[in-house]
């Protein structure tokens, strides 16, 4: 298949259409994302806002968008990792194609420079598709909710 991508960045930019499109087709096609948290990771790819940046990483076949990555810089490397992969979604339709996500995800991981990260749940079924791309579970992340009360001995 056929598929052409794009990039944006703090150079580049984003019309509010093309905002609202690659907002609207994360929040279709990802369980549980917001609008709210895919327009802040992607207002601090593109800096839009106050941030370290990152990118946005868009594919089309004809007009239909089937393919959106939201990279965010973290400022940070070594312990920490330089670049987090908020978002990568693909279309419903489109998910049984392992070769074009995989061109996606390697084409996000060369515009990255320097080490990712990426958070998933432990079925998540890209699981093995993000292990074929080298990735490895290195720590297991543990949250304590800012609404948790800590009794204090």
């Amino acid at each position: 298949m056929i598929h052409e991508t794009t990039l944006y960045d703090a150079f580049t930019g984003m019309s509010p259409a093309e905002k609202s499109a690659v907002v609207n087709f994360l929040c279709e096609h990802t369980n549980n994302a917001s609008k709210q948290s895919v327009r802040e990771a992607l207002e601090y790819a593109i800096k839009s806002k106050p941030s370290f940046g990152g990118f946005v990483l868009t594919a089309h076949t004809g007009r239909q968008m089937i393919a959106a990555v939201i990279v965010n810089r973290t400022g940070m490397e070594g312990y920490n990792p330089k670049n987090l992969l908020v978002f990568a979604t693909f279309h419903n339709d489109y998910r049984d194609d392992e070769a074009m996500m995989l061109h996606i995800l390697r084409k996000a991981i060369e515009l990255a420079d320097g080490d990712m990260a990426l958070h998933l749940e432990p079925r998540h079924p890209a699981l093995k598709l993000y292990k074929k791309l080298g990735f490895q579970a290195t720590y297991l992340e543990l949250r304590l909710p800012q609404s948790h009360n800590v009794a204090i001995a």
